[in-house]
């Protein structure tokens, strides 16, 4: 256990909705972090684990003394019984049990899974599509309601409207949406409906995954739209969205099944009859230790603390389309790693290292004065010759436990205390919404149904890239990467990279 630090967003309705306020605008002002500061109610708190998730912005801690949340609550997310924003770790009373404590979980967008000592599941939040497991749907469970057909949970993941769980005996199951193959069952649940227009049917209560049957799955992260999961072996299987490569199958592709990715499913090699066992090299199986979803890619580690990435975090870069060494950590011993919408976190030796392309909300860490974003790993320098215990991202806020000992302490309690205030002590806040909405009701249309979407459900909010704010000559450059016409306007030029970039996320 060690000290929590944060970075990132701090302002939670406004989170991922283009900053401007919406119709779930709380009345606080846009704030980011842009350097690392502890929490008021956590300072000398000993914080051992941390529940967030790339799509989520809320966050829950683990300590000895219980379960603590905070963040965007719209939905009741936080299990607090209430769906008022918090602003500050706030005890979630209704889980604190020691005789049976919350040992972990994960955060969706709009959804909250948490797990027990002994494996009992609980879900709050959002349950439009039967994310929460409970048997039902629609209506939001702003309290955690148990989740009573499965038991001895020891993984979860979530993303957006769907949840996947593993049990002590590596049994995976998952349940809500199940569109884009989501849930692994082998379909996209998608039926022709009343009126003939589509409609999915959703998985209310946790189902198990048939292709995964016969192996012990040990850890299971969810994407905003995947889900890679690992087992006792070290193997590993992606399913769900394909777009940009993020299921490391070599291409574009949704995957309606559990699908074993190639590269970490080797065996080892036999020596051939006729070869000396002298000048024998037999090639190792490739095998993972630890893995994590981002929004739109995966990360895994092995056991000498090398990194695999497939993917995207970037949208103007090229996709990686199947697992290959992540170059940008390559001499380091990392072990932990973590990514939220397009910004990782990782922690290798007595290093902390982020790095995320623009916008960013501060999540990198780097200071006040220092750079906003970065396409390259960078040290935090505030941190470094720290012992980085664990880390973790939200959509764009990040948190790390540091280890107090070795000199840790002297240097994080050199970092700023963040002490915002709870809403009910924010002086003429109605005034303050009413206000916001006035200002912002000239938004578009179009934009603003985005933005009240705040990263939205669908795979094209998620996909889509701003490719108006290039410069002509990035459009020309991104263009003849493509193989295509490089002639016209600039507008011209932005809706022939769009318009690729739409059908390449297709593939």
């Amino acid at each position: 256990a060690g000290e929590l630090i944060f970075a990132g967003c701090t302002s939670w309705s406004l989170s991922g909705r283009g900053g401007k306020p919406t119709k779930s605008f709380d009345g606080v002002a846009e704030r980011n972090l842009w350097s690392f500061h502890r929490l008021k109610p956590l300072v000398g708190v000993p914080v051992h684990t941390i529940i967030t998730g790339c799509v989520a912005n809320h966050t829950f801690i683990l300590t000895n003394n219980g379960i603590f949340g905070w963040g965007r609550n719209d939905n009741g997310e936080l299990g607090l019984g209430d769906t008022d924003n918090r602003y500050n770790p706030t005890s979630i009373g209704k889980l604190n049990n020691a005789v049976d404590p919350i040992v972990g979980g994960a955060c969706g967008d709009k959804h909250s899974l948490l797990f027990t000592k002994t494996g009992t599941l609980y879900a709050c939040g959002s349950n439009e599509f039967g994310q929460l497991g409970t048997g039902q749907s629609g209506s939001n469970n702003v309290n955690p309601s148990p989740v009573s057909t499965v038991s001895g949970i020891v993984t979860a993941g979530a993303g957006r409207g769907f949840s996947v769980i593993a049990n002590k005996a590596g049994s995976c199951y998952s349940f809500g949406f199940p569109k884009d193959g989501l849930l692994g069952h082998g379909s996209d649940g998608k039926f022709l409906g009343v009126g003939n227009k589509w409609e999915y049917s959703i998985e209310t209560r946790p189902r198990e995954i048939e292709a995964l049957m016969g192996f012990k799955i040990a850890k299971v992260s969810c994407g905003s739209l995947h889900t890679i999961a690992l087992d006792v072996e070290g193997r590993v299987w992606t399913w769900g969205f394909g777009g940009y490569g993020r299921l490391g199958h070599g291409d574009n592709k949704n995957q309606m099944t559990a699908a074993k990715l190639e590269h970490f499913h080797n065996e080892p090699e036999q020596k051939p009859a006729s070869t000396n066992a002298m000048f024998f090299r037999p090639q190792r199986p490739r095998r993972l230790k630890k893995i994590a979803a981002g929004s739109r890619c995966c990360w895994g580690i092995d056991e000498h603390g090398r990194v695999y990435f497939w993917g995207i975090t970037k949208s103007s870069g090229e996709a990686t389309m199947y697992p290959k060494f992540f170059e940008g950590l390559s001499g380091w011993n990392v072990r932990e790693i973590a990514s939220g919408y397009s910004s990782t976190i990782c922690a290798s030796e007595d290093s902390l290292i982020t790095w995320g392309p623009s916008p960013t909300s501060g999540e990198l860490g780097y200071g006040e004065g220092d750079a906003k974003s970065s396409t390259v790993t960078k040290k935090v320098m505030d941190l470094e010759e720290t012992n980085i215990l664990k880390v973790a991202m939200g959509y764009n806020h990040a948190l790390a436990i540091v280890d107090p000992g070795d000199g840790g302490k002297k240097i994080y309690e050199k970092l700023a205390i963040f002490d915002p205030p709870e809403l009910k002590d924010i002086p003429n806040r109605d005034e303050l919404i009413a206000k916001a909405l006035a200002s912002s009701s000239s938004t578009s249309g179009s934009k603003r149904k985005r933005e009240e979407a705040g990263d939205g459900d669908e795979e094209e909010e998620d996909e889509e890239e701003d490719v108006t704010k290039l410069s002509v000559k990035e459009l020309k450059a991104r263009l003849k990467d493509a193989g295509l016409r490089v002639s016209g306007k600039k507008a011209q030029l932005a809706q022939r990279l769009k318009t690729h970039l739409k059908k390449k996320a297709k593939k």
